[in-house]
């Protein structure tokens, strides 16, 4: 039996000062990554699941600060 798709935790639009905050924060980060990648010589692969492991963090420590069940968060995460 199929569940009903879950409601993203926040669903209201983002400010536009917010989604340029975000846009400039998403630079630096991978601007960051790049930087590192290429002075430890570090694969791409590497640098890919690194971020991947650091969003999955941000991530979980958002939905726990928020209070999220966080099987719920994770079922719609993978949703």
């Amino acid at each position: 039996m199929n569940k009903p798709p879950l409601p993203p935790p926040h669903s209201a639009p983002l400010p536009a000062e917010e989604a340029h905050a975000g846009r400039r924060l998403t630079e630096a980060l991978v601007q960051v990554a790049a930087e590192h990648a290429r002075d430890q010589e570090v694969p791409d692969a590497v640098v890919v699941a690194a971020l991947s492991s650091a969003l999955g963090c941000v991530a979980a420590a958002i939905a726990r600060s928020n209070g999220f069940d966080l099987a719920r968060y994770e079922e719609f995460v993978a949703a």
